[in-house]
């Protein structure tokens, strides 16, 4: 293998480091009996959890989009993504003192689409700026 190779394998590596990173993130927060270091009141952990469950997911998306999409066809990444928001949600039904929600499992895919739009939004400008110059 030529050493251009080589450094071209290594910097798809390094695109898709962050998603697995993330990806670990989850899991580790997910394996947590009580996520939240302090009681927050009901009103903010109404809000919080929701946002919470969007914005993570969303990310993660994002970021697999950004590491495997030109060499990975869309619709594998939006169901890779949702598989693992279920397989978050299902590990947390072992976890003590949590629990399999589904409202839970709709939000994580309103963030994994959400991140995909995003991914096609800022590519669609970036497109757009390099085409001006």
């Amino acid at each position: 293998m030529s050493n251009k190779t080589q450094k071209y394998y290594f910097y798809e590596f390094l695109k898709i480091l962050p998603a697995i990173a993330l990806a670990l993130i989850i899991f580790y927060f997910s394996s947590l009996s009580n996520p939240y270091p302090t009681a927050p009141s009901k009103f903010t952990l109404f809000f919080l959890n929701p946002m919470l469950h969007i914005c993570e997911f969303g990310a993660l998306s994002f970021l697999l989009f950004f590491g495997l999409f030109p060499k990975v066809r869309a619709f594998f990444l939006i169901i890779l993504s949702i598989i693992y928001a279920f397989l978050d949600e299902l590990h947390q039904y072992f976890v003590p003192f949590r629990y399999f929600d589904i409202f839970d499992f709709f939000l994580d895919i309103v963030g994994v689409i959400g991140g995909f739009v995003f991914y096609l939004f800022l590519k669609f400008i970036l497109t757009r700026i390099k085409s001006k110059d």
